[in-house]
């Protein structure tokens, strides 16, 4: 008797807690019908809080528009034994949203628990405790004014036996499904793996730049600050084969490239003030074969550019992307913004989300994950030679690199970069890590395996750079690296 009570407290306890997913609106959404008015399936206007996904549902009244206006889902299968209905939702004003479940017995709107914040995201309950079952799900916009446009968003429909208003954001735009490590590279060592080139050159980078790149300004070393082992570009003020001044840039051109994923790497920034150009970005891998800007380019982070002159050079960056068939027929498009504390004063941590819908940056999602992106471009397919879906659906590979001077910050005088008066300046990379999902056409290929962790040996350290060069396969949801005839999981570890 007390295994029998024991069990139904369970089964009670599982009922409890148990929810349903109506509809999150990203991948699969389901037909919704537009009551009276109108409604559809549109992006997310608002990236921020709650809500960081792609698309949401949106329901407009018009005052033409009957006051129960709004948009219809129906369940295949009636649903029952839920007690709340939860629904993210934002709008501009506080006005009520109404919902109805069922025509069987009553004819009653249900209103929301929750108090309606106007212009934020929320999650909304309505209680249906007192509903048999669940046979559709109808929100109206608004019911109290009938004279004033309404609109109303709302997003991630689910059924519940909990009360509790949900606190923490959904899945970020372009990160629905679980991302896996594919490839790490933590510097390690004492010298630059085989997988990073180091470019020597004086040609400006067609900016008009006035370094020279060299191998002096790449090396391996700790920083200042935590003493982590880092990549290190330096900056100086120097002669060196006719120029004024030398710096470093890396790239993983025709060594590491990949299609689609998560990139994220732990910066940190020299004080670019003024003069000072450092980025992480990475371009189509055909570059060789196809030049700029047909190959693509992304820059994940661009600090230095005039426009944060006076005082906000600390937290003035951008991400942007460009391409178009060639030279004279360049596309553009980016965004800067002013951040609300400096990048420059120690790591952060810089992440593109790369999908085959959509590129986003983020800055610091470790301490901000609700942050919404501070640039994304939407990359549908394309033939069009002017379309940006044309240049992004295609293995890249990533760059570093620390330029002085030239078009972006407007300096073309070495005197005149006020970041070297006093010295050298450097910019240290802890980390470089790509993750993938499983979006389809997605690859990965690269001549070095990925390096342990620095301080965690789970990972792929046991195994050695000479070997054949090596390809991340994904089976049955499973990552795993084939060298040669070989075939290893993502700890190293020989499968066959």
């Amino acid at each position: 008797m007390k295994k029998l009570y024991l069990l139904l407290l369970s089964l009670a306890a599982l009922q409890l807690n148990a929810q349903v997913v109506i509809d999150d609106f990203e991948s699969s959404p389901k037909q919704w019908d537009n009551v009276s008015c109108s409604s559809a399936i549109v992006e997310n206007p608002s990236q921020t809080g709650l809500n960081l996904s792609c698309t949401c549902l949106q329901i407009a009244r018009a005052p033409e528009c009957d006051n129960w206006s709004g948009a219809i889902t129906y369940l295949a299968t009636p649903a029952t034994g839920y007690k709340y209905v939860h629904a993210l939702m934002l709008r501009d004003n506080g006005n009520k949203p109404n919902l109805k479940v069922t025509d069987n017995g009553e004819n009653l709107d249900i209103e929301p628990l929750t108090a309606i914040v106007a212009n934020q995201w929320q999650d909304v309950v309505f209680d249906i405790s007192d509903k048999a079952q669940v046979d559709f799900v109808f929100f109206m916009a608004d019911r109290e004014n009938n004279t004033e446009d309404a609109v109303v968003y709302v997003d991630d429909i689910i059924l519940s036996n909990d009360a509790t208003p949900r606190t923490t954001a959904n899945k970020v735009c372009g990160e629905v499904g679980e991302y896996e490590l594919v490839w790490n590279m933590d510097f390690t060592g004492s010298s630059l793996p085989d997988c990073w080139n180091i470019e020597v050159n004086g040609n400006g980078g067609g900016n008009n730049e006035l370094q020279y790149y060299c191998e002096r300004g790449v090396s391996i070393g700790k920083d200042p600050k935590e003493g982590k082992q880092c990549l290190i570009l330096t900056a100086r003020k120097e002669n060196y084969a006719g120029k004024t001044c030398t710096s470093g840039r890396v790239n993983t051109l025709e060594h590491t490239y990949f299609q689609y994923g998560k990139i994220e790497a732990r910066i940190w920034f020299p004080n670019t003030a003024n003069g000072l150009w450092p980025a992480f970005w990475m371009m189509g891998n055909d570059f060789s074969s196809v030049g700029w800007p047909a190959c693509g380019e992304t820059d994940i982070v661009e600090l230095g550019n005039s426009g944060g002159f006076g005082g906000t050079q600390d937290r003035y960056f951008n991400g942007a992307s460009h391409w178009g068939p060639d030279w004279q027929n360049h596309c553009q498009d980016y965004n800067t913004i002013t951040n609300s504390y400096s990048v420059e004063d120690g790591f952060h941590i810089f992440t593109c989300i790369w999908t085959p819908e959509n590129v986003s940056m983020y800055v610091d999602r470790d301490a901000h994950p609700n942050a919404a992106p501070y640039y994304q471009l939407s990359i549908p397919a394309s033939n069009d030679a002017y379309a940006p879906g044309k240049y992004f659906h295609k293995p890249n590979f990533i760059i570093f690199n620390l330029a002085i001077g030239g078009n972006f910050p407007g300096i073309y005088n070495i005197n005149e970069i006020t970041a070297l008066a006093q010295g050298s300046r450097s910019m240290y990379i802890d980390w470089l890590r790509i993750y993938q999902r499983g979006d389809e056409g997605q690859n990965f290929t690269s001549n070095v395996l990925s390096e342990a962790i620095e301080n965690d040996l789970s990972t792929l350290n046991d195994m050695q750079n000479d070997v054949p060069a090596a390809t991340k396969l994904l089976r049955d949801g499973l990552l795993f690296i084939r060298r040669g005839d070989t075939l290893y999981d993502m700890q190293g570890n020989i499968i066959r």
